[in-house]
């Protein structure tokens, strides 16, 4: 899961700046923008997966 997220997040930022570098009106660029915007928050999202996972992992290990 967090891998993808972490994929997503930059596929997402990498589009969103190649939309804004090729805007030619204003929809473009605020399209570009919440490109950017869902992108980084998909990293975000990532980390806090990432870090439920090792804590999921950690409460197991210490249930055993």
């Amino acid at each position: 899961m967090f891998t993808i997220l972490v994929w997503l997040g930059v596929l997402q930022m990498i589009g969103g700046l190649i939309v804004a570098f090729t805007a030619k009106s204003a929809m473009h660029e605020i399209i570009a923008v919440i490109a950017f915007g869902m992108g980084t928050m998909a990293l975000g999202l990532s980390k806090v997966v990432d870090l439920l996972e090792r804590l999921r992992a950690e409460v197991r290990r210490n249930e055993q």
